[in-house]
């Protein structure tokens, strides 16, 4: 409490107030929430021995000895600004006589005085701080401590005069705060010590420009006290962690609500925004990370939009839009300010935008390929080493068609031409521009299981189901993904490459089960930021894996360059380069080279270059965190029919998974699987939270029918290390496929990785390797522990929370 409360403020100059915050106060007691820090305080201070007696001044403070009165202070200063004090609580005696259960009716308090003068002696001794302490008059016992604290009732009822003066517009403009505290009468007297204190601090600090005066006393403690009084709350759209959406109301303060739809924020955000929900419309600006605003002041792309106002929107003019609920859509407009604005047809540059940059040059497959932006009216003509190519019209310039262009494109309007370089594919990314995953600031998605795998065998067994070459959709988004991730791409930019490159498809998978296919093909860690509540993709390095004499797998990413230069080093080398294609048409080809000799192999592998391949450790199934989660409060509620997380704040978790945040906020999440009878389980990653607390819940996790594996229940998938080692051995790749008009995420399996899986996740086989009602006992979790024989494979087999292993 020195430290927070004395020291630190002390650093900045002298000390003119005391602001006990509750947040800080939670922080230092260890507290859950504010009920809980109160009662941990008053507990503390309860078990001074001789309280009344030090309060009474019978046992000054000894001049050579440290402060051992700190609890004491802070408390009196506490309970004048906490939230938990009421309207009612003016004398202070009554006040410190509720907290602590000690009659003070009559009580002398000349205890305080001699502690406040020995705190000021101490601080300017020993570390050079300067307490400027107010007056002791008129109240002579507690007149100093009543004015030191800030902000309380006195300072309000200065607060709730300013607000009238201002007016509901300006409530959060410094300069206007500023200019009504100075310019009026009386709105500091002489016993508002510490609010003429901090807002002096308030006033230098918004003068000197930049951001800093949000942190000072003095606004804070405005801010929260407009956020009491005025419809001031922010309506914000966040991106969940599968490319789901969920919406919130944010008060000034800081406290989040979750909504159902944004019409039940419009008592709560300003009349601007009220007024735009209304309307179907409301400019949204984008915070970065999956977050956007609700803004009625600036110009946006994105634009939250009544879904039956879409037919309203011109075709073309909407890149993009996700699904907030049934009624409601998150548009991305193409360069539209405003949808209630009609374009204007003003002059600009010529110029190329929106495409992806291969060094100097832009990656020239469509959808991916720059837009021409031209001022309108102009006739223009576009061509690729000399033939002309016949541009389609989209809002605000012209786009290439569909198709793969290389060369350089030539734009010739009225009596000037213009050039710009268009490439056909990624280039590789150089070793040292590769930003890596780093276990110190990042998180995979695979948490604990990272890096390891059901067995360490290298062996190869083609998958000999069907085999769909990769469509040109999926190699496009290949390509400028790669071109995007050599220093990291975040989450939400990444699903966007991906929604841009679907485009075209007539029918495709989600953006989520896209990514999930590259991780799963050790092309990207999916990882999540140690420090931050946001995800993004790595790039991972290539490496080769060697199986046997003539026989190696690549591993890592391979985009078209790469693939030229395996082939040309294969054949150098005296080797061939196969290709093996995935499950699906959406998912990526595996390569693995052949050589006749171990000498070849030698050589192609000097020749080629590539790093080695990481360490990997046998699986084995392991439980989250059972700590009690202190510190957090939660948030969302993991929807089990849906496969989301849906906005929760109840505070009571009975039963089911949920996301947790920081009462601090600014730090990852933490989800938390409650399973009656067990003890719960907290996870960094929701991916590994969900495949354990469907486990917990004793549900089938995954059902295998000889050939492909897929989940059985709701967003439930492999590890992606588990995930790649299986299309190793198999050689193919996992990815999306259609079945039954549904898309579902299929693995290529073979019976006997099967098996070795099954030691990690129950898997209910119907592939006649085994008997069904004994591949149903030895899934159960109420059978654990229990064996029984297996005829049809001639083994013992053990049933447990995962499906039974063979013995």
């Amino acid at each position: 409490m020195l430290e927070k409360f004395f020291l630190e403020p002390g650093s900045h100059g002298p000390i003119g107030s005391v602001s006990v915050d509750d947040d800080a106060l939670i922080e230092i007691l260890d507290a859950a929430d504010l009920r809980e820090m109160r009662d941990r305080f008053v507990s503390n201070i309860t078990g001074i021995s001789r309280l009344k007696s030090l309060l009474a001044g019978e046992y000054p403070p000894l001049s050579f000895k440290k402060p051992d009165y700190m609890r004491i202070l802070t408390f009196v200063c506490w309970m004048q600004t906490s939230k938990v004090r009421e309207e009612q609580d003016t004398d202070f005696r009554e006040m410190l006589g509720r907290h602590t259960g000690i009659n003070f009716l009559g009580a002398l308090m000349r205890g305080l005085n001699p502690m406040w003068d020995h705190l000021q002696a101490y601080l300017a001794n020993e570390h050079g701080i300067e307490l400027a302490l107010p007056g002791i008059h008129p109240h002579a016992q507690i007149g100093r401590t009543l004015r030191i604290a800030f902000p309380t009732l006195r300072d309000k009822a200065a607060f709730k005069r300013l607000r009238q003066i201002i007016g509901q517009q300006k409530l959060l403009d410094p300069t206007e705060v500023s200019r009504g505290v100075a310019t009026h009468r009386d709105m500091i007297t002489d016993t508002m010590p510490s609010f003429a204190y901090n807002f002096r601090l308030f006033d230098i600090s918004w003068r000197q420009g930049g951001s800093e005066y949000l942190e000072t006393a003095f606004w804070k403690a405005w801010y929260n006290f407009v956020a009491e009084y005025t419809a001031l709350e922010d309506l914000l759209v966040l991106r969940g962690d599968f490319g789901d959406h969920e919406l919130f109301r944010v008060s000034p303060s800081g406290e989040r609500t979750a909504l159902r739809d944004p019409e039940d924020a419009r008592r709560f955000v300003p009349d601007a925004i009220a007024k735009a929900i209304k309307s179907g419309a409301v400019l949204m600006e984008d915070l970065g990370w999956g977050r956007a605003r609700a803004t009625s002041t600036q110009a946006s792309n994105l634009i939250l939009l009544r879904r039956s106002r879409l037919n309203e929107c011109d075709d073309g003019a909407i890149r993009s839009y996700d699904d907030i609920n049934s009624r409601w859509v998150l548009a991305n407009f193409r360069n539209r300010e405003n949808l209630d604005v009609p374009s204007q047809g003003a002059r600009r540059a010529i110029s190329w935008r929106d495409g992806i940059k291969i060094g100097g040059a832009y990656l020239g497959r469509s959808p991916f390929t720059p837009i021409l932006s031209l001022p309108s009216g102009l006739a223009t003509k576009v061509s690729l080493a000399g033939d002309e190519i016949e541009m389609a019209e989209v809002p605000g310039g012209l786009a290439f068609p569909l198709g793969v262009y290389a060369g350089t494109a030539t734009v010739q309007v009225d009596d000037k031409i213009h050039h710009t370089l268009l490439v056909p594919k990624a280039v590789e990314t150089p070793r040292n521009r590769r930003l890596m995953f780093d276990r110190f600031r990042d998180v995979g998605e695979d948490q604990f299981y990272r890096g390891t795998v059901p067995s360490t065998d290298c062996v190869l067994h083609p998958w000999s189901g069907d085999r769909m070459k990769t469509c040109e959709e999926m190699t496009n988004i290949a390509e400028a993904l790669y071109a995007r991730t050599a220093r990291g791409l975040a989450f939400v930019d990444a699903l966007e490459i991906v929604r841009r490159g679907l485009s075209p498809a007539p029918s495709a998978p989600r953006e989520w089960d896209i990514l999930r296919t590259f991780a799963d093909a050790g092309w990207f860690d999916l990882t999540l930021v140690r420090n931050f509540p946001a995800r993004r993709l790595l790039q991972r390095a290539p490496s080769l894996r060697v199986v046997d004499a003539d026989a190696l797998t690549i591993e890592g990413p391979t985009p078209l360059a790469f693939i030229e230069r395996l082939e040309t080093v294969a054949s150098a080398a005296g080797g061939t380069v196969e290709m093996h294609d995935g499950i699906s048409q959406w998912s990526l080809p595996r390569f693995v080279v052949r050589t006749n000799s171990r000498e070849r192999q030698h050589e192609f592998i000097e020749r080629m270059e590539l790093g080695e391949p990481s360490a990997r450790v046998k699986a084995v199934p392991l439980k989250g965190d059972q700590h009690d989660a202190h510190g957090y409060h939660v948030v969302a509620r993991f929807e089990d029919s849906r496969g989301f997380f849906a906005a929760n704040f109840d505070a009571d978790m009975p039963q089911g998974l949920y996301r947790l945040e920081r009462n601090e906020g600014k730090k990852p999440f933490l989800y938390r699987s409650m399973a009656p009878g067990k003890e719960a389980e907290n996870f960094a990653s929701p991916s590994i939270a969900i495949l354990a607390h469907h486990a917990r819940m004793r549900r089938k996790l995954f059902r295998y029918d000889g050939s492909v594996l897929v989940a059985a229940a709701p967003r439930v998938s492999l590890p992606s290390s588990w995930a790649e080692w299986a299309s190793e051995r198999s050689a193919c790749n996992a990815g999306p496929t259609l079945r039954g008009g549904d898309w579902v995420y299929a693995y290529a399996v073979a019976p006997d990785d099967v098996s070795l899986l099954s030691g990690l996740v129950s898997i209910e086989r119907s592939d006649g390797n085994g008997t069904p009602w004994i591949d149903r006992f030895a899934a159960s979790a109420s059978m654990s522990g229990r064996a029984i024989f297996d005829g049809r494979i001639g083994k013992i087999r053990r049933a447990g929370s995962a499906l039974g292993k063979s013995i």
